[in-house]
């Protein structure tokens, strides 16, 4: 399980790994000191803008 926070919710929560892009994309971070996972690294797979022409 990963723990993570968004801006918007006092409270932490814990989600599963597979399921944390699909929070990224919502605003939610992972908290600092999670082994394995970064905010980098997730918006690395998204494509640029020049790639989609």
């Amino acid at each position: 399980m990963v723990r993570m926070r968004h801006a918007g919710v006092e409270q932490e929560i814990e989600v599963a790994e597979i399921s944390v892009p699909q929070y990224e994309r919502s605003g939610w971070q992972v908290v600092d000191g999670q082994p394995g996972r970064t905010i980098a690294a997730a918006q690395g797979r998204r494509r640029s803008s020049e790639e989609k022409n």
